[in-house]
């Protein structure tokens, strides 16, 4: 019986293994091109793998894109989580850790690293219901991880606050990507910085001018 059962206990590591490396090439690609600028012979190209494995892991490009979309979005969401856990630690503020990071010119520079929203949700507006759909989960845990540190008298409340905050976030990290003028790249992610910090300053607040 455990002759028999540890081969196919390793063939099974193997292929989640190889499945999980599609999933970490496709994201990459997809964040830096789009997808419909990656071929799935590129996506198995840059996993190390032959284009005919592909369909023993996904039944089409579109699939694995969904996949690889929510798969990169709940990477994100954990992301947010360990570094607003770290800033607690150290009195800092969890929310501003995670727009400094966020909105920083090492995020422009490197959409093959960072957060897919930015780099395919027009995408996903336009081929429709499984990218959507993944988007859209993807979002909702960024939402709950960014709700998770914020006041409010209800969820709902936070929720909408998280919501405000991921699209200034999310904005200034387009325009700024946008740009061909790095100061003016640079002027953009700080303005969406503030815009951020007012946000979390507490109400009726006086603004000293003097």
């Amino acid at each position: 019986m455990t002759s028999i059962m540890k081969p196919m206990r390793v063939s099974r590591d193997r292929f989640a293994a190889h499945r999980q490396g599609i999933l970490a090439a496709a994201g990459r690609l997809f964040r830096a091109r789009g997808v419909e600028g990656v071929s799935v012979a590129e996506v198995m190209r840059e996993a190390g793998m032959t284009h005919g494995g592909f369909y023993g892991h996904y039944a089409s490009k579109t699939e694995l894109a969904a996949s690889a979309c929510r798969h990169a979005l709940a990477e994100g969401a954990a992301h947010w989580r360990r570094r607003a856990a770290r800033a607690r630690a150290e009195g800092a503020d969890p929310v501003a850790a995670i727009a400094a990071a966020y909105l920083s010119m090492r995020h422009v520079n490197t959409p093959e690293q960072g957060c897919a929203i930015p780099s395919l949700a027009a995408e996903a507006a336009r081929t429709g219901a499984p990218l959507r759909a993944a988007l859209s989960d993807g979002v909702r845990e960024l939402l709950a991880a960014l709700a998770a540190e914020l006041p409010g008298d209800s969820e709902a409340a936070k929720q909408d606050a998280a919501l405000g905050l991921m699209a200034a976030m999310v904005g200034g990290l387009v325009l700024a990507r946008a740009s061909d003028d790095p100061v003016l790249a640079e002027r953009t992610l700080a303005a969406a910085r503030r815009v951020v910090a007012r946000a979390r300053e507490p109400a009726g607040k006086e603004t000293r001018t003097c």
